[in-house]
């Protein structure tokens, strides 16, 4: 699967992810600072942290999925400080991987490597269908 392809995706882009690696179970994203995704005070927006969070990890799914396809099935964040030193790095790494369901670990960290989100979630692989609008 091409990721670079999911740089192209319309949130993806709003963020402006960059996709830096995804293999073996693993992803690491880097996403810039910009007023546009931040709230008052102008600290990063609870939101887009978890955002990316969901793309880390779904990254990390899909590179080890022997499916069709994934869902994000639940994802748990906590924000631990406030986010502000861009760029920042979402990193994520599968724990356990079952037959349906896989259990991912994520951190988000500023340009400082201080850690401001941890995230743990789970992604269901669909074995029988492509998930789609139609």
């Amino acid at each position: 699967m091409d990721f670079k392809v999911i740089e192209n995706e319309a949130v993806a882009s709003y963020l402006g992810m960059k996709i830096i690696e995804v293999k073996g179970g693993k992803s690491k994203l880097e996403i810039p600072y910009n007023e546009r995704i931040c709230r008052r005070g102008g600290v990063l927006h609870g939101g887009m942290i978890m955002t990316s969070m969901d793309y880390a990890g779904g990254l990390a799914v899909a590179s080890i999925n022997d499916g069709i396809d994934q869902v994000t099935q639940e994802l748990k964040v906590n924000f631990l400080e406030p986010m502000y030193k861009g760029p920042f790095t979402v990193e994520a790494k599968v724990l356990r991987k079952g037959r349906t369901a896989v259990v991912v670990e994520i951190e988000f960290k500023d340009s400082e490597g201080k850690l401001g989100a941890v995230g743990l979630g789970t992604w269901y692989i669909i074995r029988d269908r492509k998930v789609s609008k139609e």
